[in-house]
Order: C-alpha cells, then sequence, then structure tokens
C-alpha cells in the first residue's frame, strides 16, 4: 500500500486550525483541574452556580458578537451600550415610569445602537472598527451627560429578580444566556445564515456575487449585538441594583477574548460556537479561580490581554500555514490530472483533498 504525500499534506494543513478549535477546550480541562487542586471550593455546586453567573454576562454578548467577527465585522461598543442602558433605566425609574416600560425603552438603547452602527458599517460602508470605537467612546459620554454624576439606586425586588432570581435551582442570568446560545446554534448550524455569515467573511464580493445580502446580513447581527449588551447592562443594573457610570468598563475586551479563545478568526470567514462557548466558561473560570487564590484582581486582566495575543497568534499562524500548503496540494492535483497514474480510484481521491 502506497502512502502518497498529497494525503498528508492537507492532514498538515488542517492540524494547526483542529489545534485551534480544540485547544480551548483542552486549556479549560487544565485551568479547571488548577483551580480544583488549589482550591477544593472550586468544584463544589455553590462556587459552579457563581461561575456560571460570573460568565452569563460575556455569554449573552459573546453570540451575536461572534458572528460579525465570523463576518468580518466587529463590535466595540458593547460595554458602552450596557452603562447607557443602565443609566436610561434609572433615569426613567426615578422620573415615574412603570417598571415594564423602563425595561423596554431602555432594551431599545440597544436596538437604536445595532441599527445605527448596522447602517453605517453595512449599508454605507465605513470601517466596523471606526464606527463602533467612536462608539465605545461616544455612547458612554452620551451616557455620562444623562446621568450627570448622578447614580440611581433602590429599583424594587421586582426587577432585582431578573439578576438575583432562580429558576429550577439556577440564576435567571443562566438561563438566559442558555437561551441565547440554544438560539446561536440553530442560526449558526441548522439554517443557512451561518454558511452565509462565513462565505461573507471569507470573500464578501463571492458572497455577494451567489446572492447573499452583504449588506442585510450584517445589519441586523448588529442589531442582535446591541439588543444583547442592552440585556446584559439591565442584569448588572438588576444585581447592583443601582446604574454606576463603572458598568460595563473593559467588557468589550472580555467578550472579543472569548471569541478569538473559541477560534473564530478575527479577519472573518472562520469559526464554531462551540469553541466561544469554551471561550467563555475559560474566562469565567479564571476569574472565579484566581479570586479563590487571593490573587492581585489585576492580575486577571493581565492573563486575559496574553489569551488574546495568544489567540491572535494562532489565528495568523493557522492562516499563514494554509496559505503555504493549498497552493501544494492544487498543484499536486493538476499534476494528476495532466499525467494520471493509471489508477482511477487513486486519481479521484485526489479532488476531495484538494476541495477541503
Amino acid at each position: 500500500m502506497r502512502l502518497r504525500a498529497g494525503a498528508q499534506k492537507p492532514a498538515l494543513r488542517n492540524w494547526v486550525p483542529r489545534l485551534h478549535r480544540q485547544g480551548i477546550f483542552f486549556a479549560l480541562l487544565g485551568l479547571v483541574a488548577i483551580f480544583a487542586i488549589s482550591s477544593p471550593r472550586f468544584a463544589t455546586w455553590p462556587n459552579i452556580s457563581v461561575v456560571l453567573l460570573q460568565g452569563s454576562l460575556v455569554g449573552i454578548m459573546a453570540v451575536p458578537g461572534a458572528m460579525l467577527i465570523l463576518m468580518g465585522k466587529v463590535d466595540l461598543a458593547v460595554g458602552s451600550v450596557m452603562v447607557l442602558t443602565s443609566v436610561v433605566f434609572g433615569t426613567l425609574y426615578y422620573d415615574g415610569v412603570p417598571l415594564a416600560a423602563c425595561i423596554v425603552l431602555s432594551l431599545g438603547v440597544g436596538v437604536a445602537w445595532g441599527v445605527f452602527a448596522g447602517f453605517l458599517v453595512g449599508y454605507v460602508g465605513l470601517s466596523p472598527i471606526v464606527v463602533t470605537l467612536g462608539g465605545l467612546a461616544g455612547v458612554r459620554g452620551l451616557a455620562e451627560m444623562l446621568s450627570n454624576a448622578r447614580t440611581n439606586y433602590g429599583f424594587g425586588s421586582n426587577f432585582g429578580w431578573l439578576g438575583t432570581g432562580s429558576i429550577a435551582g439556577l440564576d435567571v442570568p443562566v438561563w438566559i444566556v442558555i437561551a441565547t446560545f440554544v438560539a446561536g446554534f440553530l442560526i449558526w448550524y441548522a439554517m443557512p445564515y451561518g454558511r452565509r455569515m462565513t462565505a461573507l467573511g471569507a470573500d464578501p464580493e463571492a458572497a455577494h456575487a451567489v446572492g447573499i445580502k452583504t449588506r442585510a446580513l450584517p445589519f441586523v447581527v448588529y442589531i442582535g449585538s446591541g439588543l444583547a449588551a442592552a440585556v446584559a447592562g439591565l442584569i448588572l443594573t438588576s444585581q447592583l441594583d443601582s446604574s454606576p457610570l463603572s458598568i460595563g468598563l473593559g467588557m468589550e475586551l472580555r467578550v472579543i477574548t472569548a471569541i478569538m479563545l473559541g477560534g473564530v478568526a478575527f479577519t472573518g470567514g472562520r469559526g464554531s460556537l462551540w469553541g466561544v462557548l469554551f471561550g467563555v466558561a475559560f474566562i469565567a473560570a479564571l476569574d472565579n479561580g484566581l479570586v479563590l487564590m487571593n490573587v492581585n484582581q489585576f492580575l486577571s486582566d493581565v492573563v486575559i490581554g496574553v489569551a488574546l495575543i495568544g489567540a491572535a497568534a494562532m489565528d495568523r499562524l493557522n492562516e499563514n500555514l494554509e496559505r503555504v500548503m493549498v497552493p501544494d496540494v492544487q498543484e499536486e492535483g493538476t499534476a494528476r490530472r495532466a499525467g494520471g497514474s493509471g489508477d482511477v480510484a487513486e486519481d479521484a481521491a485526489v479532488i476531495p483533498s484538494v476541495r477541503d
């Protein structure tokens, strides 16, 4: 039996992407093992429920955030949308607006941001980094102006249930993030939108040529991202029972880190929502474990920064390896088609390797 070089090159080409996708799962297992050994409390159910609760905010925003990055877009303003949502809710509540109306109007803040950013990026064609970086500063500045340096607090037990209540033993925010991921999995894998987002991120011109709505799709997902940030802002406001201006600071970094740790390429066109789920769990477990070990809280930001750089480096390695290996495989397929091997089955086996 002959071992063809063509069978080895695709395997080598796929090794780095597989490590990128699955590495976060093994990194999560290793992190959990280290913290479980270091602190007996880490693996207890009360602490696990805390980890789930801590990861809920990042998880809610990571699902639409991953879809944006899959398409080659990004939303850097999620933290600012969180604080503006919180401030709007607190202001409306203390102006005597009914609770239900306060929640609906506050969620409208996220939808409004999504419409604004989605229109500028999707239809006008502005850079998503420029638009959302401007939103990061501008939306937070708007929250500061609206609050007038005043922190509202004391929103009552009914609203408090959103952040601290529980259903069947799980906190309400955990149920919300579960529902968010279930919806995300359906969109990503069970519907054609996942393939369309991947195609848009890989080659926008080709995606447009085959009929994909390259403007409307990012527009809709930006609305989803804004809505998710608004929900996260309300949850955190409920947990704190106040609307301080510190809400959402640095949240965009944690969301993007979780997404990239999960293997979603920052340049778009490649990614897995399963990896994003493990990335969110990694961030939550890291924050909780360091607290249990009485480590300086600022070290968590250092580790997250290092993890983000590492994820970016792995993504670049993946891209470079694909550039090197794909032409080699294509050349081999061309040579076989030109010369042939005399073995029909062997020649036909080359075609799937070229497509992959």
